[in-house]
């Protein structure tokens, strides 16, 4: 799988998997850094992009990791139109409008909805969207030198959760297939004492799947698990959603992520 750090949110997600190139290729894409430097979001949007990486075909899928309040993020639809031989997800980081200038938030309004109207279309399979805020409030900040640091790292241990299981069969249940329309999505974080987070408030979900994390014992020993299990169900099936859930082994403290999707396109007004 091909890992594209597209802009300096998106290259310092797309590092931390550096150290799993047997299964990842990493490649940064940033000013001077597999990009000529330009002067204007425009500029960006019209550069005669091509990947000049070795080993890209051995590959079938992809995920673009961008923030669209960058100019950098202008050369986003020119990465992927040359990522439309791949299986491409792209996984959006939503800034902190609160603090972002006029000319920030009009990039990412613009390139926000530009790539949902691509997931809706199916030139790439799906939109995963990330909310800077929703991330702070589940892992924190850094210090000011680091301070999107535990952010970066939420993302990542995330994806790598979510990559172990979808390459495992789960000990009980099995990985929700969408409906293919349902191509715009978010993740979220629980434990079965606390109220569920979601990476990003996402409108109008039509399907879930739960993919939960149990320690050895308790899967062994605890008859609540599976009433715990089908109580998330059962909340979100109450709401019109169509839900399932897996269950794979863990080291770790009980816990679950969450993968709701839509066919709605979603609007940041804030």
């Amino acid at each position: 799988m091909l890992m594209i750090g597209l802009g300096q949110a998106g290259k310092s997600i797309a590092n931390l998997f550096k150290p799993h190139t047997k299964n990842y290729k990493i490649i940064i894409l940033d000013e001077g850094e597999g990009l000529e430097t330009k002067e204007s979001v425009e500029e960006y949007d019209q550069i005669d992009f091509k990947f000049r990486q070795r080993g890209l075909k051995s590959h079938d899928e992809a995920i673009l990791f961008v923030c669209g309040s960058g100019k950098v993020a202008g050369a986003s639809l020119r990465v992927l139109e040359a990522l439309k031989d791949f299986g491409t997800s792209v996984y959006y980081v939503v800034p902190d409008l609160e603090f972002c200038s006029r000319e920030e938030k009009l990039r990412h309004k613009v390139h926000f909805g530009v790539i949902q109207e691509y997931a809706r279309s199916g030139m790439i399979d799906e939109i995963v969207i990330l909310d800077n805020k929703s991330l702070m409030r589940i892992a924190g900040a850094g210090t000011t030198l680091k301070y999107f640091e535990k952010v970066n790292y939420l993302i990542y241990s995330t994806i790598q959760n979510l990559m172990y299981c979808r390459h495992t069969n789960p000990d009980f249940g099995k990985i929700h297939e969408k409906k293919d329309i349902s191509r715009i999505s978010t993740i979220g974080f629980g434990k079965f004492d606390e109220e569920e987070k979601l990476m990003f408030p996402l409108d109008n979900i039509t399907e879930t799947c739960y993919i939960i994390n149990i320690e050895e014992e308790d899967l062994d020993n605890d008859p609540q698990v599976i009433p715990n299990c089908q109580a998330l169900v059962r909340e979100n099936k109450e709401k019109g959603r169509d839900t399932s859930f897996a269950i794979w082994r863990s080291s770790e403290e009980n816990h679950f992520y969450s993968l709701h999707y839509t066919h709605y396109v979603q609007e940041v007004t804030k």
